[in-house]
């Protein structure tokens, strides 16, 4: 029976099978405990992500190579907009208990009101070192949009 009673490993072992913890407050405020796991095929992971009571915001707009992200909504709601062929913005809104995931490719955006709560899984083709892309032309359809807005807009797709 011993070998099946759990063992602790530090940090350090934990660093050298690749894994990597870090913790970061992002510039709209919200609070990201990363545990990611790197090799020379690059990288995936979870992040719990939590926003203080008293902020809010959207994330930056981007889309991933070759990395799918699966969005477990602990608590709360977050508002999820996509970028469209034609250049505008869909916008939908998911609730405590919902689950997505996106597409390869697909930009897109997450906005984070007070309080909530997510998981975010990192996960499928991790072979590109700099697999997260900056999308400006997203960031100009989100940015700006408030929680009110965002409502309005997610309930007219």
């Amino acid at each position: 029976m011993e070998g099946i009673v759990p063992k602790e490993i530090s940090l350090e072992e934990a660093k050298d099978l690749g894994f990597q913890v870090g913790c970061k407050r992002m510039g709209n405020g919200e609070i990201r405990v990363r545990l990611m796991r790197g090799t020379e095929r690059g990288s995936s992971g979870y992040i719990a992500t939590v926003m203080p009571d008293d902020d809010c915001g959207w994330q930056n707009s981007h889309h991933h190579k070759g990395v799918q992200e699966t969005y477990i909504v602990q608590s709360g709601w977050i508002g999820y907009a996509i970028l469209m062929p034609d250049n505008s913005a869909k916008f939908f809104i998911y609730r405590a208990g919902q689950v997505f995931t996106t597409q390869v490719g697909e930009v897109h955006n997450v906005y984070m009101p007070c309080g909530a709560f997510i998981h975010t899984v990192k996960h499928g083709d991790c072979s590109q070192q700099h697999d997260w892309v900056g999308s400006e032309e997203l960031d100009k359809l989100t940015q700006h949009v408030d929680e009110e807005e965002l409502h309005f807009l997610a309930s007219e797709q």
